[in-house]
């Protein structure tokens, strides 16, 4: 019987021990390959990501061109709302078809609270930068600017500083003249006197030809008849307009008789007491009792009397200003648009100023 040496291996056992290493080593190398791809798998993974990243870069791009198109089609036609410092626009690069505020009246103050309690909800709109001061020209919205700029005033909040504003292309001025008067139309009831002065003006200014034309050109969707009766409106302005305090408050009745007096050749007796006075009516009713006096040929206006001489008249416009003047019985009367006045001492320098200049000549 044979003896084995001590420490001798025999076949089957250098069988198993090779065995179970090539397995341990192959379990290691499938750990190794799950926890680090090889360099060509990782470089396809890194190209792969590239490109995606590449194509969602040029498709943002692409919508961002888009949208600035998109935007900058909208600020063109005027669907944007932007905000406009109250200094930066012209109150006044169009003859207004509003010939003044009420800011007694409720309509004033119930906008001003609106305004003030929740802001402005509906933006104004104004024209391309015009003139040498290269402000904004207003088109539509002079209530809400005009109580903003009251507002801020009051109250030195930043928020009334500025307007929300929808900026037109450029158009023509009668365009932007029917804009205004279409959006007043709606928002809030004009006299027929401020429709007849507006048409006056419009032809003075030379956007339309003749009254006539601008009649037609600012009121193209008024029947016959409110033509009409606006037409009426553009003979009192031009006769009388020099002369009336409260000229809003005539009615369509007493219009069409003062229009047909005026075309009776009867103008002259009403132009001679009006322009005789010295002080303002102290309310619309007291003015409207002296024109139904002279429609209906009473009181002052009853007696036949001889035509009186016709006053003399002249008109001056220019930058944003106005002077009516009218002379009669060796009295000259002046009468001064686009000039402000805030208190007393304003009001003096301005007198001052005009007899300075009629002194040196």
């Amino acid at each position: 019987m044979s003896r084995k040496r001590l420490g001798s291996i025999d076949r089957d056992s250098i069988k198993d021990i090779r065995a179970g290493a090539e397995k341990t080593a192959a379990e290691r190398r499938e750990l190794a390959l799950g926890k680090a791809p090889p360099i060509g798998k990782m470089a396809g993974s890194a190209a792969s990501s590239v490109e995606e990243e590449l194509l969602r870069l040029r498709k943002e791009n692409s919508g961002l061109r888009s949208d600035s198109s998109a935007y900058a089609e909208a600020r063109e036609d005027g669907r944007v709302v932007e905000l406009v410092p109250l200094d930066d626009i012209d109150l006044h690069a169009l003859a207004r078809d509003r010939r003044m505020l009420d800011r007694a009246g409720e309509a004033w103050e119930e906008l001003k609270a609106s305004i003030a309690a929740r802001g402005q909800q509906v933006p104004v709109e104004l024209g391309p930068r015009d003139g040498p001061d290269g402000k904004w020209r207003l088109i539509s919205g002079y209530r809400r600017v005009s109580v903003l700029r009251e507002l801020f005033e009051e109250t030195g909040d930043p928020q009334f500083s500025e307007v929300r504003a929808l900026i037109r292309a450029q158009r023509a001025t009668l365009e932007d003249m029917v804009a205004m008067i279409e959006e007043n139309e709606i928002r809030q009831d004009v006299s027929f006197y401020e429709r007849g002065r507006i048409c006056c003006l419009a032809a003075e200014q030379g956007v339309c030809e003749t009254v006539d034309d601008a009649i037609l050109a600012l009121f193209p969707n008024s029947s016959r008849n409110r033509r009409y009766k606006i037409r009426n409106f553009t003979v009192i302005h031009t006769v009388f307009g020099p002369y009336l305090d409260y000229p809003e408050a005539i009615g369509e009745r007493l219009g069409a008789r003062l229009a047909q007096a005026v075309k009776d050749g009867r103008d002259h007796e009403l132009a001679g007491v009006l322009s005789d006075r010295d002080t303002k009516f102290s309310d619309p009713s007291e003015e409207l009792a002296l024109l139904e006096a002279f429609a209906d040929a009473k009181g002052p206006f009853g007696a036949a009397k001889p035509a009186a001489p016709k006053a003399l008249a002249a008109d001056w416009a220019g930058e944003g200003m106005r002077i009516r003047a009218s002379a009669r019985n060796g009295k000259v009367t002046l009468k001064l648009e686009g000039i402000e006045a805030e208190d007393a001492e304003d009001l003096e320098d301005i007198v001052a100023r005009i007899a300075e200049s009629l002194r040196d000549g």
